[in-house]
């Protein structure tokens, strides 16, 4: 995208009012257009990017309470735009290691271009990741968007999460959430790696696909099914890995259930957001009782499978060869953010949920 002397219009979203402890709606959003891009004015230090595609994520609920969450203030404050991952083309650049036409993944703004300063100061903590060049080619079957989800944050989660367990060959893992953009690829790469794998998903659709088409062993719907009973007749063996990504009630019958010496992997509690009230886990005591570890999990402790090139080397030639069939829900149109992310939060689609801003 060649500079020009031309304003360019930004469609933002704007967080207009707190959610708290209610459910999201399209209160708390406001859409605002401007034409102030102006790519000339790029200063040293300072990249200009046009996004192509925007990662909807639960994480980014927590900007949506007042006080408490896990967002710093800053990224919490009323009248601000939002900001979540993406994947972006550097259309103006004051900073050599970021030339123009280079493509990145990371924090961007909920809006058609982001402007990022301070990059050439190295107190300046920043994700933003180069991408390697194959990823423009989408001639293999690996859309451009996979590098916010399989090849992206979901995927490093559930490529490094596994490597966390320590997982066996022959051993049975659990997945919550196991349609949602993390679990569909834990159970795949499980699956690869030997393991009997169950999940759990919040529709009927949602489990024949993980059944038929994501080779999970099992799995069950968590909304109509008894939780309790479909774990003992899918996992007869016992559970002995629990990739935990919703907290709450499940969590507590898994903790009746795992094997002695389990792990658990508590990567998200999807079940404690968007309004609902904490779940008070009442089978502490059978940790020390079986041995159980539960392991907690960041992943910004795992860039180094993004820097090393390991996930991308790992990942991509099984979704190349389809011995991994990951299923992402594309929407078009920044001004349809809000309308997804409610969705999303809510509950409404399979697979991962990404808005693709513009073509590259």
């Amino acid at each position: 995208m060649a500079q020009s002397n031309t304003l360019l219009a930004n469609t933002r979203i704007i967080r207009a009012s707190y959610a708290n402890k209610s459910r999201v709606t399209n209160n708390q959003f406001r859409i605002e257009t401007h034409q102030d891009v102006d790519l000339q004015s790029v200063k040293p230090g300072e990249i200009i990017l046009r996004n192509l595609y925007l990662s909807l994520d639960p994480y980014v609920r927590f900007s949506l309470d007042e006080t408490g969450g896990d967002l710093p203030l800053e990224y919490r404050k009323l009248n601000d735009i939002f900001y979540g991952l993406g994947i972006a083309e550097v259309v103006a650049s004051g900073v050599p290691k970021y030339p123009i036409g280079t493509l990145v993944s990371g924090s961007i703004g909920y809006e058609n271009f982001t402007r990022l300063t301070g990059l050439d100061d190295p107190n300046t903590q920043s994700d933003l990741r180069i991408l390697p060049p194959h990823a423009r080619d989408e001639s293999t079957g690996v859309p451009l968007s996979n590098y916010i989800s399989a090849l992206g944050m979901p995927g490093l989660t559930a490529f490094s999460g596994l490597k966390m367990l320590g997982v066996e060959k022959g051993k049975t893992i659990f997945v919550g959430s196991a349609a949602g953009g993390v679990g569909q690829l834990v159970g795949q790469l499980a699956k690869i790696q030997g393991l009997t794998v169950i999940g759990s998903a919040g529709t009927d659709e949602k489990v024949a696909y993980l059944v038929k088409t994501q080779h999970f062993d099992g799995a069950f719907n968590y909304k109509t099914d008894d939780a309790r009973e479909a774990l003992l007749r899918l996992a007869p063996q016992g559970i002995d890995y629990y990739y935990d990504t919703v907290g709450g009630e499940i969590l507590d019958l898994v903790l009746e259930l795992i094997n002695e010496k389990g792990k658990i992997l508590s990567v998200g509690m999807v079940s404690q957001e968007n309004g609902s009230e904490s779940y008070p886990i009442r089978n502490l005591k059978l940790i020390a009782r079986r041995g159980v570890s539960i392991l907690g999990f960041i992943y910004w402790h795992h860039l180094q499978y993004f820097e090393n090139g390991e996930l991308d080397a790992t990942v991509r030639p099984l979704l190349e060869q389809k011995k991994v069939n990951y299923r992402e829900e594309v929407f078009a149109g920044i001004e349809n953010t809000p309308e997804h992310f409610i969705n999303m939060l809510d509950g409404k689609y399979a697979g991962k949920v990404v808005i693709k801003i513009a073509d590259l």
